[in-house]
């Protein structure tokens, strides 16, 4: 027999909680390519905040588009949201009055990998922090843009870079963000307070109980290469097809040991690279010499001859998509920290891969048959030395300094396993 006062108070109990089953169960989620729209999202994460925002970038300078996101974040704070910034230390060219006021008023700020003129140390120099990532409340902005003048469009940048980001509000992607925060703080021994969630959210939401579903994955050489090894896996499981897009290609002996054998077996791989590239290690390099190790009849690589292309992603057999903020290069799988998302969902995996098209379109293929000035060639070849020396710098553990950060916190449920291929 059916307990009528039971059913009476949970359909009242609903009734109180439809909002919330709208926000927390059925989540949005849009990637884009726009500059000006991450930072609409951006500003209007921030002024809709309500109890946390923390934003972590690998660059940040003074333009106007930054010192709006500092004003905001100090109108944020002062309103009582718990805010938290954090910035690499060596692209940190932003507003230092701004960040001293945002201070005064209580918020987090934090130079990620500080350098000094008298203490520059191999490896910690190259080490990093790349990952891009904004969290407030229940929303969440993922992807490639820094918050710099380059990173913006037509009204707030200058239209460097062909970025991709995803702006999702829904608990899961947030929650699991602020987790990656927490993680950062605890190497540089500072405490954060994240959002406790309250019962009601409790009751709503469960981990992967509703699309899109995320396995998270970050990298901090040499004790954590979660991203290295899923890729390799994801490579190594290819039965098709495999579509990648990266800007910043390099070779990578691992990775393209396997890629070959992907391509052995069959798999047909596809790649969009960057044309011109903004870094000088890469500026003067051929295509056709970066891709030479890869070298197959199953390979295409097309070239991205407009803006700087900056988007980084793999999707394998038309049903994984792994991306964030992981170029593939050296520097990225050998030393800096980076952040991933790997998803089977359709929907995200249909959008990205709509985006994809629509740059491959924007795309030639390479000529193997290009050439260059003398001037250019010898340039080439600097670089390639200066990479060879880096690497010979990279390689040397003297650069760890266990009071630098507490490499206990390393060696934690985010490693699995990474031995079975570095």
């Amino acid at each position: 027999m059916l307990n009528q006062e039971f059913y009476d108070n949970a359909l009242k109990t609903l009734q109180q909680l439809s909002p919330e089953i709208q926000e927390y169960q059925f989540p949005h989620l849009r990637l884009f390519t726009d500059g000006d729209e991450f930072y609409q999202k951006l500003w209007q994460m921030i002024d809709e905040s309500k109890t946390y925002c923390w934003i972590l970038t690998y660059a940040m300078d003074k333009s106007l588009a930054a010192n709006i996101t500092l004003y905001k974040l100090i109108n944020a704070q002062q309103r009582g949201v718990n805010v938290v910034l954090f910035v690499d230390d060596l692209q940190g060219h932003y507003n230092n009055k701004l960040t001293k006021l945002f201070q005064s008023y209580g918020g987090v700020f934090l130079n990620l990998n500080p350098l000094s003129a008298f203490k520059i140390y191999g490896q910690e120099f190259f080490r990093r922090h790349h990952e891009k990532m904004a969290v407030a409340d229940h929303k969440a902005i993922f992807g490639t843009s820094n918050i710099e003048s380059h990173y913006g469009g037509v009204k707030w940048g200058k239209q460097t870079f062909h970025d991709i980001n995803t702006y999702t509000e829904g608990r899961h992607l947030s929650y699991n963000l602020q987790k990656h925060f927490m993680y950062l703080a605890s190497l540089y021994k500072i405490q954060l307070n994240p959002h406790k969630p309250t019962p009601n959210e409790d009751l709503l939401y469960t981990f992967n109980a509703f699309p899109p579903y995320y396995e998270f994955f970050k990298t901090h050489p040499p004790f954590n290469r979660q991203i290295q090894t899923q890729i390799i896996e994801s490579i190594k499981n290819a039965k098709d097809n495999i579509k990648i897009v990266q800007a910043y290609y390099y070779s990578v002996r691992i990775f393209e040991k396997y890629l070959r054998e992907a391509m052995d077996r069959g798999v047909k791989v596809e790649i969009i690279t960057a044309d011109k590239r903004d870094q000088p290690v890469y500026r003067y390099a051929f295509n056709r010499i970066l891709f030479q190790g890869v070298i197959h009849r199953n390979l295409k690589v097309y070239e991205f001859p407009e803006q700087l292309l900056h988007m980084k992603g793999y999707v394998f057999d038309n049903n994984q998509l792994f991306y964030g903020s992981f170029n593939n290069d050296r520097w990225s799988w050998k030393l800096n920290h980076e952040f991933n998302i790997l998803t089977e969902d359709e929907n995200e995996i249909k959008m990205f891969m709509d985006i994809y098209n629509e740059t491959k379109l924007r795309t030639r293929q390479i000529d193997y048959k290009k050439t260059g000035t003398p001037l250019r060639w010898i340039k080439m070849k600097f670089w390639e030395w200066f990479i060879y020396q880096s690497e010979i710098l990279m390689s040397k553990n003297q650069g760890y300094h266990p009071n630098k950060y507490k490499y206990n916190n390393l060696l934690n449920t985010w490693d699995d396993g990474i031995g079975n291929y570095f």
